[in-house]
Parts: C-alpha cells; structure tokens; sequence
C-alpha cells in the first residue's frame, strides 16, 4: 500500500495509505478506480465554505474507506452508483446547514437538491457505513434509491434534520445506531417558535420498504421516526413492510414513532415514552403494533386516525393523557384517499392501560364524515387506575370482552350515544361504575 500526502484534487486509483496532517482541500479527493482501500488514521480533510465534496466516488465497486476525517464541506463522503462499498470509523462533521430558525425541512427533495450531508449514497447497492462520528451538522446519512445497505453504530446525534435518512431506498439493515437530539426550532410567520420542522432521528420516504430498524436510539428528535407514504398534493408511494423493532425513540416535542399512508409495517419492543404521542399512525393499514412500552405521552399514546386493519397486541400504555385512539375527522386529504372515510376493523388484544385518563378511546369524530366507525374488537385487556377504563362513541358492530377492569376512577366502560358495541363477558372491580351510559 502506497503512502502519500493528500492534495487538492487528487485522484486515487489504487490502495493508500494518506500521510497523516490537517489537509485544506476546497476540491477534495476522488476515487477513481475500482477495489480501493484508503487508510486515513490521524488525516483530517478540511474544505471551504461548506462546498464540493471532501471524498467522492462514482461508479465504482469494492471500496473501503476508513478512519479519516472530514468537515466543512457540502458533502463529507459521497458515492453514485456504486456497489459494494464501506465507510468505517470515521469521523464526518460540520458539512452544509441550512439557516437556523428559517426553514421547514421539505422530506421529498430530490437527489438533485439534495440537504448538505455527512455521508450521501445515491443509487448505492451493497454498502456499510459503520461504527462512524457523523454529529454536528444538518444530515448524518442520505440514502436515495440504495438496497442492502447497512447502517451500523452510527453516531449520528446533534444534526438540526435527519440522522438517517432514507428515500425509494428498501432492503436495507439500520442498527444499533444513536441518533439522538435531531431537531430543530422553527420560527412561524407570526413570530411563535417551536421545536419542530420534520426534523427526525429516522426518515423513510418515496417507497422506502422492506428495510429492518433495530435496536437503535432516536431519542428527542423532531420526531423520532417519521415515515410517511404520501406527498400533497395526492402522490401515493408508500413506505411498506418495514420492521422497526427494540428502538428507543422517546422524548420527542411531537412524535415518538409517526407513520402515516403506509401498511403492513412491524412496531415491536420499541419505547415511545414521554411525547406529545407515542405513535402517530393516520391513514395506515394491516399494520402490527406489539409488545411496545408507550408511556408518559402528553395527548395519546397511540393515535390512528382513518385506519383499518391494524392489531395492538401485548402493549403497555402507562400514565398517557389517553392510551389509545381510533378515529375519524374527516379530513381534506380524504379528496386523494376516499376510500379512508372510516376508521374500521382494529383488534386491541391482551394490552395493559394503566393510570391514562383514558385507556381505549375509539370514536366517530364530529366533523361530517361518510358512515360511522366500526369493528373496534378489544378483547384480554387489562384496564387499571384509569379515569375511564375504555370509551366507545358513535361506533357500530364492535365488541369488548374478556377484559379485566380494575380500580377506574370514574367508569370501567363509558359508552356514548347509543354506540352500536357488545359488551360481553369482563371482570370488574372497584371501579367507580363498571358499565356509564351518556
């Protein structure tokens, strides 16, 4: 392996060991040819002006980049059309930002305009980017049209949008990675600021489907995952057959998980504690929802609105203004969705809500919607502490039992206006009214 000093331009086309110093190259390095390996221990790149790009490659295979560091520029490391690629231990930081306070991050870019990044890869097939310091800028990982791709060990925390961001991207591994405080405030016409802007620890988009998201920790983010399957006006891609399992992804200002027009998404172990909601799921469908800890949120721990098809099975919803709600409101996104007028067919099974002040809230929003809500089944539930246990509103052709009512301070099954539910066999104790009509 070769040893060389780094220079403004340079072009390397076989392994290399990079001299160690502090480098200021404005027009960076490129990779020009295939099976490369570069050594950069003890290199820092530097560019100018959050410019060009500190390392790129192009239609290039087997490459192993490792060890080097990079900042001030547009990009840190960027690869197009490459395959079997790695970036290891290293550390990328300080690349293009936009404004503070000014913008609301609009998730559908394309490539072309794509956000300043410590790492982009653009149609990328085979890659890893592991075990890298990739804080302190706007973007840690873009990946747009990439499959089998893993994301491991990442830090890629302190970003002011995404700290993993993927778009048409599927079949990829993101794990065990920490993307933590990836937020932004942003300032309204009207002077009022809040903590919100899309930014996320985990963006899906554009079709982003069959990816695996385990294990990481996307805790105080904007959201902590955001995937969303639809773009205004009308465009209908959805982000489909995900498994998003044993993530950490609490303490946002909005939304701990938000996925929205997407199906048969997997949500098992995760923690979705101490938000404004635990999970954010409007317009979404054949979805699971297992064995996740969701509490401390401050207006619901589940919150789905015109769904269907969707099981919540062996969940804990503890200390949530509500643990759950299934509803309708009658949107105007409706025009591009109308066959989403009505929430419908959910199965809430061996759950536990404790201490919510309202465990299950299923319900036909007031607003003039098409038909009425149904097949709400909650069945081998626990209902303890809560200010009313479950709550049924303008409902049809639903049913609650074989659940257990304990200790609700006011009502273990609140029912009102006349909702179409059978209420079968449950067990009640010491509540303050086991059945209140309204």
């Amino acid at each position: 392996m070769q040893t060389v000093r780094p220079y403004d331009g340079m072009s390397i086309t076989q392994d290399t060991r990079l001299e160690p110093g502090i480098y200021a190259l404005p027009n960076g390095i490129r990779i020009d040819a295939d099976n490369v390996t570069i050594e950069g221990d003890g290199v820092h790149l530097v560019g100018s002006n959050y410019k060009g790009v500190g390392l790129a490659a192009k239609g290039r295979r087997g490459l192993l980049v490792k060890n080097i560091t990079l900042s001030n520029y547009y990009y840190g490391v960027r690869f197009d059309d490459c395959e079997n690629v790695k970036l290891s231990g290293s550390t990328i930081t300080r690349t293009a930002e936009v404004e503070p306070y000014l913008h609301f991050l609009y998730l559908w870019r394309p490539v072309e305009q794509a956000f300043g990044a410590a790492v982009l890869l653009n149609n990328v097939d085979q890659a890893h980017v592991e075990d890298n310091d990739l804080q302190h800028q706007q973007n840690g990982v873009l990946m747009y049209g990439c499959s089998r791709v893993t994301v491991a060990r990442n830090n890629t925390s302190f970003n002011s949008g995404w700290g993993i961001y993927l778009a048409g991207s599927s079949d990829n591994l993101i794990e065990d990675n920490t993307s933590d405080f990836c937020n932004r405030v942003f300032r309204r016409e009207d002077g009022t600021e809040r903590v919100e802007a899309d930014a996320a620890g985990l963006v899906m988009v554009h079709g982003s489907s069959r990816n695996k998201i385990l294990r990481n920790r996307f805790r105080c983010g904007g959201d902590g995952i955001f995937i969303v399957g639809y773009e205004h006006p009308g465009v209908i891609n959805g982000c489909n057959d995900n498994l998003i399992e044993d993530n950490d992804c609490s303490f946002s200002p909005n939304n701990a998980i938000e996925s929205t027009f997407c199906k048969g998404n997997i949500f098992r172990r995760n923690i979705c504690s101490g938000s404004n909601y635990g999970f954010w799921m409007g317009f979404s469908w054949e979805n699971l929802v297992e064995d996740n800890t969701i509490a401390d949120n401050r207006i619901a721990g589940v919150a789905l609105e015109h769904g269907h098809h969707v099981r919540f099975i062996n969940n804990r919803f503890l200390r949530n203004r509500e643990g759950m709600r299934l509803w309708t409101r009658g949107i105007s996104v409706l025009e591009y969705w109308p066959t989403f007028q009505v929430a419908h067919d959910f199965d809430v099974e061996n759950n536990v809500f404790d201490d919510n002040g309202i465990g299950f809230n299923g319900y036909t929003g007031p607003e003039p919607v098409e038909g009425i809500c149904y097949g709400y089944h909650v069945s081998g539930n626990t209902f303890r502490n809560n200010r009313h246990g479950a709550r049924f509103a303008r409902v049809r052709d639903s049913s609650i039992v074989h659940n257990q009512f304990e200790n609700n301070a006011r009502s273990a099954i609140l029912l009102e206006g006349e909702p179409g539910v059978e209420v079968g066999e449950n067990s009640f104790s010491d509540n303050a009214a086991d059945v209140l009509r309204i």
